[in-house]
């Protein structure tokens, strides 16, 4: 399986293992991961480009800011 987005081989998300419903996977990857125009707008792929990681919480259409993201992590002692 390959995609568009650079972050896939190791994305949680895109290898099926963070959303019980494979068919929602298949939603965000058709949307995101397998999309040229898209991909860079993933709220995953944004956190994982600044600061190398991205927490399971992160949909790719995430209404969190950056910042927030990044101070909730902090919160839960991922970064």
């Amino acid at each position: 399986m390959e995609g568009i987005c650079p972050k896939t081989p190791k994305c949680p998300l895109f290898n099926d293992n963070l959303l019980l419903i494979k068919k929602s996977s298949d939603v965000y990857k058709a949307l995101y991961c397998n999309s040229e125009e898209k991909y860079k707008q993933c709220k995953r792929y944004i956190v994982s480009e600044k600061i190398g990681e991205c927490a399971d919480f992160v949909m790719p259409n995430s209404a969190y800011t950056l910042e927030e993201i990044i101070e909730k992590m902090k919160e839960q002692g991922l970064i």
